[in-house]
């Protein structure tokens, strides 16, 4: 538990200038627990089938968080909510209650072009994501850091999002690609991180008002690229887990200013469950409302978004030659019927959605990976993101309960027996509908294919 010692003595006083007498509940709220919560993949998973199950668990209590989109639980024993196959079946993303607000103050189209400009890890990139699953739309999730981009890739492929391609690029270099593009941008800034203080106190030592000065210059950085990007009439969503004025209110005067952008109310979902601090902004205090700190605010880009999304692929994305064709087909035993497969110059992917041109370099995922090749086998494999992805529509399914014990043997990459009527072929194993992996039949067994790395080995 972290003591209020622990806080700068600069930060209490910048905290005491903006809150008043509220910031000994402010301060207060620090010395509590951290809230812990969840969003569901409803492209995934119903609210009603997700209910229905949560009521016959007795270690996991869940309550809707305030805003209805999401749940904050405890267990009542020492499992993690990663351990539950639901969460490894991409139903359930763990992620703070108040950092879910800021995409839900928009009403988001299932044609849209979404850029996350900051994705990692992936929380709000799979609210996003959730939103054009299945239409025609698409997310471009943008993660510079290298190694912070591989965290988003896993996340993303656990989740089985299909319209989602992951890059990691410098903000300046998108814009480039991207000239008034898109229709959405989120602006999940990197910041100083003060909102975070009670969930991470290990980020106090790293706090002071010099790093302040820098993130806020990276920012402006940032935004200036992401309006480089944003169509006239496009929507730009920024965000920080920060309270800091030079990183919040600050930046959304200077985009009114420099760049002529304007400020619009979100949705009730936000206006109700968080503090307005100027029109168009908001913010999330942890001794007011469920979770840490955020802070949001909504503008536009003048003009009008009359843009329609485009028919066309990427000229980098082409249908398969005969022969790779022949192969995939012959070796997939029938796993890819009636799913189109083009190839990313050395993957082979389904990507049903997605900009009609990509950067020439810092691609770093596409849509679902299809397939790889297997060195020891000689033959192509289905990847375990096609599993999660197209799982639910392939002919050859193993349905088990969220507590069954076959389940439990899958997950830690044990065979299982193949039901009766499948003889050979790829099929995906299910979790209350939704696919958490694949297996091979042949021989009246089921080949695991859950990748190891995955493998849950203490359950």
């Amino acid at each position: 538990m972290m003591l209020l010692m622990n806080l700068p003595e600069a930060f209490i006083k910048r905290m005491e200038s903006r809150l008043g007498s509220a910031c000994g509940d402010f301060l207060a709220a620090h010395e509590k627990e951290a809230l812990k919560a969840f969003h569901l993949n409803t492209a995934r998973i119903s609210v009603k089938d997700f209910e229905a199950w949560l009521t016959s668990q007795d270690q996991l209590c869940a309550s809707l968080c305030a805003h209805g989109s999401g749940y904050t639980y405890t267990f009542n024993n020492d499992r993690s909510i990663g351990n539950l196959p639901l969460h490894h079946a991409g139903a359930i993303y763990s992620q703070d209650a108040a950092a879910m607000l800021p995409v839900l103050g928009v009403d988001i189209k299932q044609d849209m072009r979404i850029l996350d400009m900051c994705a990692a890890p992936g929380g709000k990139t799979s609210q996003l994501a959730m939103s054009v699953d299945g239409g025609s739309g698409f997310v471009l999730a943008n993660e510079p850091n290298l190694s912070r981009n591989r965290i988003l890739i896993s996340n993303i492929e656990r989740m089985g999002y299909r319209n989602v391609i992951t890059s990691c690029l410098d903000p300046s270099d998108i814009a480039m690609v991207y000239p008034e593009y898109f229709d959405l941008i989120l602006v999940d800034a990197p910041c100083s991180g003060e909102g975070m203080f009670r969930k991470y106190p290990e980020s106090i030592n790293e706090w002071s008002e010099e790093n302040i000065a820098l993130c806020a210059a990276r920012q402006r950085d940032i935004l200036d690229a992401a309006v480089s990007c944003l169509k006239p009439g496009g929507m730009l969503i920024y965000s920080t887990c920060t309270y800091a004025l030079e990183e919040d209110e600050e930046q959304v005067e200077y985009l009114i200013s420099r760049h002529g952008l304007s400020v619009f109310e979100p949705s009730e979902k936000v206006s109700a469950n968080a503090l307005k601090s100027a029109p168009g902004s908001y913010r999330c205090y942890p001794h007011l409302y469920d979770g840490e700190g955020q802070f949001m605010a909504y503008l536009k880009k003048p003009g009008d978004n009359a843009g329609s999304i485009s028919d066309r692929f990427a000229p980098e994305l082409s249908e398969l030659s005969g022969s790779d064709k022949n192969q995939l087909v012959s070796a997939s035993e029938n796993a890819f019927d009636g799913i189109k497969l083009l190839k990313y110059r050395d993957r082979y992917v389904c990507v049903p959605a997605c900009p009609e041109r990509l950067p020439k370099r810092g691609i770093t995922s596409i849509g679902v990976t299809a397939a790889v090749f297997d060195e020891k086998k000689k033959r192509f494999v289905p990847h375990h993101q096609f599993f999660s992805a197209y799982g639910g529509d392939m002919q050859f399914r193993i349905e088990a309960d969220a507590d069954d014990p076959v389940l439990m043997q899958y997950l830690n990459g044990m065979e299982l027996p193949a039901p009766d009527g499948f003889s050979k072929g790829y099929g995906a194993v299910c979790v209350l509908g939704v696919p958490i992996g694949g297996v091979r039949i042949a021989g009246g067994r089921a080949k695991n294919l859950y990748p190891k790395g995955l493998r849950e080995t203490h359950l």
